[in-house]
């Protein structure tokens, strides 16, 4: 095995136009990590051996789980390298090409991850200056993240030492900020331009600007609006727009003022966002264990209505019969008892005998009518001597034979049923007679046979809703299992089994489920299982743009474009 320092060097994992990176082996320690190399011819030149050191000199400063960690830095033979952390993943831009649309949660995860390491890094005094997705590397499934390549990085605590003071400025000029392609002095502030810039492609599948040569993209990044972002990411919130825009604008005072400040939002979006689907992934729902409650209870009510209903409706018609039965007995009767004194004109023993009628307390009109349609007997003192007359006929409510049912309101608006019947003689009508009974007793049974059925109706009906809301409670146990496990698969955490055992239908959901996730976590490791480790840096330098008269057109790339360093 070669070796650089004391470092074994072994097969080569990334080459660009700068550098190349090898697979290394720290003997004392044991430890596998990534050497990058410059290449020899670049070597010689002292503008790139400076700007390679400037790389460990800014990262090696930060200790960071979000940024690529420096080991060491040397030289051997004349051979300047860095020792750094090997890391296993993909680059951001190859993650979003495979899963775009992204997730909103892993969208935001990225830009809080990635905000997180620029706030570290600007207040240990290091701007990036060459943010994009390429420079970052997805570490894992979860979309955990990592910052490397701080190759032109500006150390804002050294401000006698610039790593473009050989007349360039470096960059990626889709990600460059205005005021870095006009060459002028850059801080922090320029890195949030890129975030922005990344965070637009994530939404919307492509960087704010394009252009069909250098000099038309770079013009339009220091001249144009930003275009109104289209996202393509699920249930994107005009909050999330707005923070990519204002990280968009030309001014740097008109940006956020640091990463911080960005990281403040970003998380209060986060926050939103989990809360949105913790009660339904962004839509409002009723919960299940108050949906099937109420389901149960609107059947359940409905059934128990349309029962009492008829009931009632039933009962009711039972009992104005009987009372119809006894109102018409008791005219009967009365006309019988008073034919006698009737015929004979005695109206004084027939104002007697109704007298005597009045005591039941179920009366409340007596009138008795002789042949000449006179009132000769009445309960009403002033009634008697008027002429006889029925109630109107639309008070009618039924007729038996020669009686006759009528629905009258009484002194105190109360309803009477009022009876009439003729008064027989010997088979002769010699008057007639009304009856008016109240309906008291009618009503007050109604009205408890209404109570009774209502109390009923609630007690039922609480006992339906009580019992449908533990049943669905019993069931939103296993579906917020299950839930949370297909949460974790959609997160990338295939590892993530049920171990909860039931004996019900839900065992072979469970087992479903973990059939599922034993497929997917084998297919991707057999996807992964070719890849070569991620070395933790891009051996190919960004392209370096000769902006040193300030303007807005600029020359070609000095250097020559990027290659794919990855193996």
């Amino acid at each position: 095995m070669q070796r650089i320092g004391r470092y074994g060097v072994g097969e080569e994992l990334g080459r660009g136009a700068m550098a190349v990176i090898y697979r290394g082996f720290d003997p004392e320690i044991r430890r596998p990590l990534a050497i990058k190399c410059l290449h020899d011819e670049v070597a010689q030149r002292p503008e790139f051996r400076r700007r390679f050191l400037a790389e460990a000199r800014a990262a090696g400063t930060l200790t960071h789980p979000g940024i690529v960690t420096i080991f060491d830095v040397g030289e051997d033979d004349r051979q300047p390298f860095i020792a750094m952390e090997l890391l296993e993943g993909t680059t951001l831009a190859e993650f979003s090409e495979r899963f775009r649309p992204l997730l909103l949660r892993n969208v935001l995860k990225i830009a809080i991850q990635l905000t997180e390491a620029l706030d570290y890094a600007h207040r240990h005094g290091v701007v990036h200056r060459d943010i994009k997705p390429d420079n970052i590397i997805v570490t894992s499934a979860t979309v955990n993240i990592k910052v490397m390549d701080f190759g032109i990085a500006r150390t804002l605590n050294d401000p006698d030492w610039r790593a473009d003071d050989d007349g360039y400025v470096a960059g990626s000029p889709h990600y460059m900020a205005p005021e870095q392609i006009r060459g002028q002095t850059t801080d922090a502030r320029a890195d949030l331009y890129s975030v922005g810039v990344v965070l637009y492609e994530l939404l919307t599948g492509h960087t704010p600007f394009r252009g069909h040569d250098l000099d038309e993209l770079l013009t339009r990044v220091v001249q144009d609006a930003v275009p109104a972002p289209h996202s393509i990411v699920p249930d994107c919130p005009d909050a999330l727009v707005e923070v990519v825009l204002r990280l968009l604008a030309k001014r740097p005072e008109d940006r956020y003022q640091s990463a911080g400040e960005l990281l403040v939002d970003l998380q209060r979006l986060e926050e939103e966002r989990a809360e949105r689907e913790r009660s339904g992934a962004g839509h409002r729902i009723v919960p299940l264990r108050l949906r099937w409650a109420a389901i149960m209870g609107v059947v359940v009510a409905a059934t128990l209505l349309v029962a009492a209903t008829l009931v009632y409706q039933k009962q009711n018609t039972v009992m104005t019969d009987l009372a119809f039965d006894y109102g018409a007995t008791l005219a009967g009767i009365i006309s019988v008892e008073s034919a006698e004194d009737l015929l004979l004109e005695d109206t004084i023993a027939v104002q007697g005998r109704l007298r005597d009628m009045q005591a039941n307390r179920e009366i409340a009109l007596l009138n008795v009518a002789d042949h000449r349609g006179d009132v000769v007997a009445s309960s009403d003192p002033e009634a008697i001597g008027t002429p006889y007359a029925p109630p109107p006929e639309d008070r009618l409510l039924t007729r038996r034979g020669d009686r006759a049912v009528w629905s009258v309101a009484g002194p105190d608006g109360r309803e009477l049923f009022l009876f009439e019947a003729p008064v027989h003689y010997q088979e002769h009508e010699i008057g007639r007679l009304q009856v008016a009974l109240s309906t008291r007793a009618l009503t007050q049974a109604n009205r408890a046979t209404v109570t009774a059925l209502g109390l009923l109706t609630l007690v039922t009906l609480l006992a339906v809703l009580l019992g449908a809301y533990i049943l669905a409670r019993r069931l939103q146990v296993p579906l917020d299992t299950l839930r949370g496990a297909l949460d974790q698969i959609s997160q990338g955490r295939l590892d993530t089994r049920i171990r909860t055992r039931r004996s019900d239908d839900f065992e072979r959901v469970y087992a479903a489920y973990n059939a599922m996730a034993d497929s997917l976590e084998a297919r991707m490791k057999r996807q992964t299982s070719g890849d070569t480790d991620r070395p933790a840096g891009d051996a190919a330098a960004s392209p370096t743009l000769d902006l040193s008269d300030a303007g807005p057109s600029v020359d070609q790339p000095q250097a020559e474009p990027q290659r794919d360093h990855r193996p």
